[in-house]
């Protein structure tokens, strides 16, 4: 995938900012604060409908403005041609339109556009909360396959109709049973979509990973990830076949005839898909607990490495590169490994607030270019 051009109206400190881009590698310099990953999150926006950068969709509407937008002429590498905008607005809904059609949904453009965003804030991939590691997962598999964001959709679609009726019950209103135990049943099912296709992707992912961190630390240290559905019986997902559906469905049955009481009391579901987690070994100790700085930052580039390959591999396409302030947090040997994934080919979107990054490692002029950002504003470097 190639970006040809993008544009940025209202978005953050950006007025209307329109830019073409290099084939290879753009690097946006410049001070803090001054609009640079904006350009980046423009690319977010149109990929993924939201930014990689945690927050509300409206803080990204400039300060005075109703509504902000992004929009990008892109190619496949197959030469096929693709457009994409994205407005959001403080009074009405996200409106996304795209080659594929109007009034889309983020679920109709997710995947069109594959891409991989680093930045020195994902270390809670590795290092923070089992939501942290959910959210790492569920993008990635959203990104390879519809049919898992139509399952997420319908798990939280569930979860809603399901949390308020036993929030009912818990301000002591009376409850509809036979209405819940359809809801728990539905909840059921598509709890086990969602463990069976986490399961598969974890065996397929956890390769890739162990491939990446090999080559980074010159095997010298042993990683592994592993899968833990929320209160399943380990055994059923250990194995190396994948578990059987009517076990999990036994399985989930059990667990909500268990919490049935708990349930109704806090008001809220006990259990299921929503809560599962990722465990990720170094030399066999739990890295959230147990590695160091440097192990972190090595399994993060190792896990974002792995994300780009099975991308490409699931795709069929290259996915984009998006490099946020990651050089100023890396020693030069993990630096290296992140020029050795640039290496792939990929259209890479860097951000910096040293030109040097530029000027010692994208010299060819064809096909990168360096662009200063200050205060919103985007000039293009002159060769």
């Amino acid at each position: 995938m190639r970006i040809s051009t993008l544009t940025l109206h209202m978005l953050r400190n950006h007025d209307e900012t329109f830019i073409e881009l290099a084939p290879r590698v753009n690097v946006f310099c410049g001070m803090n604060g001054h609009g640079k990953t904006s350009m980046l999150e423009a690319v977010s926006l149109c990929a993924l409908s939201t930014t990689f950068v945690p927050c509300d969709d409206k803080a990204l509407i400039k300060r005075g403005s109703d509504a902000c937008s992004a929009s990008v002429t892109a190619y496949t590498d197959l030469q096929t041609p693709y457009k994409v905008s994205v407005t959001i607005s403080t009074h009405e809904r996200k409106l996304i339109m795209s080659s594929l059609g109007k009034r889309l949904t983020p679920q109709d453009i997710i995947g069109e556009m594959p891409m991989v965003a680093l930045s020195p804030d994902f270390k809670a991939i590795s290092a923070g909360t089992p939501a942290d590691r959910r959210k790492f997962m569920d993008s990635i598999l959203s990104q390879a396959s519809k049919l898992y964001m139509k399952d997420m959709l319908s798990l939280k679609r569930i979860l809603k109709q399901r949390n308020t009726m036993l929030h009912s019950a818990k301000n002591g209103h009376p409850i509809d049973t036979a209405l819940l135990d359809t809801w728990t049943e539905s909840l059921i099912e598509i709890s086990v979509a969602i463990v069976l296709k986490r399961w598969a992707w974890m065996r397929e992912f956890s390769t890739y990973m162990r491939v990446s961190y090999a080559d980074i630390s010159d095997g010298r240290e042993d990683v592994a990830m592993l899968y833990e559905p929320d209160a399943l019986p380990p055994e059923l997902i250990s194995g190396d076949e994948p578990p059987s559906p009517e076990d999990l469905r036994t399985a989930y049955r059990r667990i909500f005839d268990s919490v049935a009481a708990q349930e109704r009391k806090r008001g809220t579901t006990a259990a299921g898909p929503q809560k599962d987690e990722i465990v990720f070994t170094v030399n066999g100790g739990i890295a959230r607990e147990s590695a160091s700085q440097g192990q972190h930052k090595t399994l993060l580039i190792a896990l974002k490495t792995a994300e780009f390959q099975y991308l490409k591999d699931m795709r069929a396409e290259t996915p984009l590169l998006l490099l946020d302030d990651v050089f100023s947090e890396l020693d030069s040997a993990r630096a290296g490994n992140v020029f050795h994934l640039l290496a792939s080919g990929a259209q890479t979107f860097v951000t910096t607030t040293d030109p040097r990054i530029y000027h010692e490692h994208f010299t060819d002029a064809h096909d990168n270019a360096l662009f200063f950002v200050e205060n919103g504003n985007v000039r293009k470097a002159m060769k």
